[in-house]
């Protein structure tokens, strides 16, 4: 199993379905947005109101839950729509809904790997303030209180320069953060990437004999999937990348000519980076087909 096969494979699939995927990708774009709007709203609007925080913390953190879960139940679905793909089976637009569907057993798997990213994303908040304090030895995850500012003089003075800092502060958290959380994701998730495949194909095996194939399928092949979704995203995630970095650096001006060039590039990033990302998601049926 090389890459130049997998990738005549996946150019295959990608012909022939690339529409129907457009829809169903797009559909779920649209879904998950919707549905995570709606369970962290309360946890907002709770934190907003001045409630007790740690009755705030722990409901964000039930709804930051149930969000990756229905996130998880739409990929669940996408990945079952993929693979029937991949062998010329029917499929339509409601397989993506498969997994709420087939909530029993499949939201056992599901659940599994929701309580994996959970633990991930636990242990890049710890290591993420740990790196971040030694960069910042003097900041404070706390809220400086107004009261302490003596007079209305000083917080009209002292508010624009705490609200840039805390801005800039927190970019940085959470930029560290989320290279944390790549990176362990890369090295942990990687392993049990064909987990949904195979609970498709034997609805009733276990859990944990589900996650410990995936991984035995993926021994040796961690470096081959990784070149094969760089190779599968080409020159399409190439010119997303490159765009992405050339618009930041475009002055914003809503007066000038250059507004129209930035929303013209903007639209190639979106339609090369949608591109690109449906040939990465193929490249897993693609590869767990040739591996069965």
């Amino acid at each position: 199993m090389n890459i130049k096969h997998l990738m005549v494979k996946l150019n295959q699939v990608f012909s022939q379905y690339l529409g129907k995927i457009m829809y169903a990708l797009f559909l779920i774009s649209i879904l998950e947005t919707l549905a995570s709007f709606i369970l962290l709203s309360p946890a907002l609007k709770l934190a907003s109101s001045g409630a007790n925080p740690a009755l705030a913390k722990v409901e964000t953190l039930v709804l930051a839950f149930l969000a990756i879960f229905v996130w998880l139940t739409f990929q669940f679905g996408f990945a079952v729509m993929l693979l029937k793909m991949t062998r010329r089976e029917y499929t339509n637009l409601g397989f993506i809904f498969i997994g709420f569907r087939r909530l029993n057993p499949a939201g056992k798997i599901i659940g599994a790997f929701a309580g994996l990213i959970a633990i991930l994303a636990l242990i890049a908040r710890f290591a993420a303030r740990f790196i971040f304090l030694k960069i910042k030895p003097d900041f404070s995850f706390e809220m400086p209180a107004l009261s302490s500012l003596q007079t209305a003089e000083q917080v009209s003075e002292s508010a624009p320069e705490l609200i840039s800092s805390a801005a800039s502060d927190t970019l940085l958290f959470v930029a560290i953060f989320l290279g944390i959380l790549l990176l362990l994701g890369l090295f942990v998730l990687i392993r049990f990437v064909f987990v949904f495949q195979l609970h498709f194909d034997n609805p009733s095996m276990p859990v944990l004999q589900l996650f410990k194939k995936s991984a035995g399928m993926m021994r040796k092949n961690v470096l081959r999937l990784i070149l094969f979704a760089l190779r599968a995203g080409g020159k399409q995630l190439a010119i997303a990348i490159i765009l992405a970095i050339l618009v930041t650096f475009i002055p914003e001006d809503k007066n000038s000519g250059l507004s129209v060039l930035t929303f013209i590039l903007d639209m190639v990033y979106f339609i090369n980076m949608y591109t690109a990302m449906i040939r990465i998601y193929l490249t897993v049926p693609v590869m767990y087909n040739e591996n069965t």
